[in-house]
């Protein structure tokens, strides 16, 4: 059996966002928030579907943050506190996409409290530990679940498009993020995060940071230790209770405690309930319909002016010259323009057609170099 967990908010913000800038290329950003809202939720669903196309998996569960703070913001204040304001179209879009996935039995969890960080990696671990998965799929944008991955499980990072991610495993992990996956958090507790404002030990660099991980292969075991050998050490000993809260915030939780059953995330409960075909063929024609409306409202053009003139021209470019005269029988069209051609050549040079191309070459060659071959008409110098 296969398992997809997917990080619902990552794909939301990607879905909300390409709305909003189609909805300020038309103008009525102001006043298309429903249409916003019911579009994204639509989409979104679609690209639930989709994802479970392409990885076909026996389970799968799509999980979203808590809207409301957690457990991190009181160890941390500042915790996140960079990030831009929400969009005033998420609470309104979640709520959609909760009712749509009601309606349509797709499993979805949030948790109070916790990030949908601790989840995925609380059903990760539950997954692995059942040992009737043979493989586990984490569909994120985030890198900061490179810290969950292992033989089973493997992280399918979504870069530009839902579509066009890549891979990461135990293979490659490590040439990716640089050091050993289970030490992501230490090295986040010391050098700091700036995506999650977290702030790091001033004046520790990385390479000096990589070494003592190196030295002491548990971070809290040499915070516990009471002297230093060297200043690096110290420097990190004298922040102590500081990387402390640091670790706390980077570690992803694997352990929270709720009640799930494996039976209640299986795909075949609601895949096909609503008709899946019908579903996905009602889509794309309402797609097909929002690109026609754009198409018009950025110009408008009759279809009788653009359809015959544009394509006569392309062919007219198109044509091959004509290399044979003998080989070639003179149409209505080319009559006047090819017939003058063959004749010059045949006066001339009394040769092959093939000759006439050929002389732009070194007659290129004597402009540039008047003295060079055989002189024809030698200068003469007045005595």
């Amino acid at each position: 059996m296969q398992l997809l967990l997917i990080d619902g908010n990552h794909i939301m913000y990607s879905v909300l966002f390409r709305h909003i800038a189609k909805a300020k290329k038309r103008g009525d950003y102001e006043e298309a928030t429903d249409r916003i809202v019911q579009k994204a939720a639509q989409q979104f669903t679609v690209t639930m579907r989709k994802l479970v196309r392409r990885f076909k998996p026996s389970h799968m569960i799509v999980i979203f943050d808590n809207d409301g703070q957690n457990f991190r913001h009181r160890l941390s204040p500042i915790y996140k506190a960079n990030r831009k304001e929400r969009p005033k179209e998420v609470h309104p879009l979640k709520q959609a996409i909760y009712s749509r996935f009601r309606e349509e039995g797709i499993p979805y969890l949030y948790a109070q409290d916790y990030e949908g960080d601790d989840l995925l990696g609380t059903i990760a671990t539950r997954a692995e530990a059942a040992r009737s998965f043979r493989r586990i799929i984490l569909c994120s944008g985030d890198m900061d679940l490179a810290q969950l991955i292992t033989q089973k499980t493997q992280l399918y990072q979504i870069n530009s498009g839902v579509f066009t991610g890549s891979w990461v495993t135990h293979k490659n992990v490590k040439e990716i993020v640089q050091v050993d996956p289970k030490k992501l958090p230490e090295i986040k507790a010391l050098l700091g995060d700036r995506t999650d404002n977290i702030k790091g030990i001033s004046g520790l660099r990385r390479p000096n940071a990589l070494r003592v991980l190196e030295t002491y292969p548990d971070l809290a075991e040499f915070l516990d230790s009471p002297k230093a050998k060297n200043k690096t050490e110290q420097l990190i000993l004298s922040h102590r209770q500081h990387v402390l809260t640091n670790l706390e915030l980077a570690r992803i939780r694997c352990d929270l405690r709720f009640y799930m059953r494996w039976e209640d995330y299986l795909v075949n409960n609601w895949w096909g309930s609503d008709g899946s075909k019908s579903f996905m063929n009602a889509v794309e024609a309402e797609d097909a319909d929002d690109e026609l409306e754009e198409s018009a409202a950025v110009a408008t053009v009759e279809p009788g002016e653009e359809a015959t003139p544009a394509k006569r021209k392309r062919k007219r470019r198109r044509k091959p010259k004509s290399t044979a005269a003998s080989s070639l029988e003179p149409t209505e069209a080319q009559a006047p323009a090819p017939a003058p051609q063959p004749s010059l050549v045949a006066e001339d040079d009394a040769g092959t057609t093939e000759a006439k191309p050929k002389k732009k070459r070194p007659r290129r060659r004597r402009r540039r170099n008047p003295n060079a071959g055989s002189p024809s008409a030698p200068t003469e110098q007045p005595v």
